[in-house]
């Protein structure tokens, strides 16, 4: 099995290095390789840096003596399902997650499972922000979306509107 693993990642990193030392258009994914990794981290400076501003604001209100601004206002209070966290929330809630998961590695089932599986569900709502309608509603706007390709693939292929059923 060990000897499985290694062969793998070796052709796994072989390939890799075919695919960006390739003298034809080598130069050209690395050029592209680089630009994207000098955008993951434009992106990830300014997200730390509105987290850190949000942050700021959030112990300014704390400090003033208003607990309700590390949910999100009063109003976050009474609809704690509403989803449209702050970002700072959001990066708790994607680190505890995380944490929880990590945690949840070192136990053992079932406890494992449901600390993984909480863990997974706030880095989750962290990442995609998303209120319980939200999820709830995604089995219709899937259905809605398939409804909606079918309709363009069939009058791309000419059979909308002339009575054929596709």
């Amino acid at each position: 099995m060990d000897r499985t693993i290694a062969f793998m990642a070796g052709a796994g990193v072989g390939a890799g290095l075919m695919y960006l030392l390739d003298p034809d258009v080598g130069r050209r994914r690395r050029a592209r390789a680089r630009d994207k990794a000098v955008s993951l981290a434009n992106q990830a400076y300014d997200a730390a840096r509105v987290v850190a501003k949000d942050a700021s604001n959030k112990a300014q209100g704390v400090a003033s003596g208003d607990f309700s601004t590390l949910v999100g206002g009063k109003q976050a209070l009474k609809h704690p399902w509403r989803g449209h966290w702050s970002p700072s929330a959001r990066a708790l809630m994607g680190l505890a997650g995380a944490g929880l998961f990590a945690f949840g590695l070192t136990r053992e089932a079932p406890m494992a499972c449901v600390l993984g599986t909480l863990g997974v569900a706030l880095a989750a709502e962290g990442v995609a922000n998303a209120s319980v309608d939200d999820i709830a509603n995604l089995p219709r706007q899937a259905a809605d979306m398939a409804t909606d390709a079918a309709h363009r693939v069939a009058e791309g292929v000419g059979l909308a509107g002339n009575g054929h059923r596709g």
